[in-house]
């Protein structure tokens, strides 16, 4: 079986996926850890094997803001009719967004929210 390095963390709130380099939602965010995360979308939806440049911010507060380029590493369809599972890593952060990265997880740490076993 295999074991994950890090937990997994579910946001408190909607937080977007965007790309950042044309502004359009790729899809929200499902769960974050230090070193990936997992979306769902609907309709247009990413490939394994592709990377991205992209942005993790809730439009209602603001938080998290954390720009990145991610791999996506696998897609599954979900149940909903044109809905879809991705799964992510995070390849290129600056250490400013991985520093409000950390601070995020640790909120959600902090708070509960939901925690994977590893």
């Amino acid at each position: 079986m295999h074991q994950r390095v890090h937990d997994r963390y579910s946001p408190r709130s909607t937080v977007q996926v965007i790309n950042s380099l044309n502004g359009r939602a790729v899809g929200v965010l499902v769960n974050i850890s230090r070193e990936g995360f997992m979306i769902v979308s609907e309709g247009e939806h990413p490939s394994p094997g592709t990377i991205h440049q992209l942005q993790l911010i809730d439009h209602n507060s603001g938080d998290p803001d954390i720009t990145l380029g991610a791999t996506c590493l696998w897609l599954d369809e979900a149940s909903a009719s044109d809905s879809y599972w991705s799964g992510f890593q995070i390849i290129d952060i600056s250490a400013k967004d991985r520093e409000i990265l950390n601070n995020y997880i640790q909120s959600l740490d902090t708070s509960a929210s939901y925690k994977k076993e590893k």
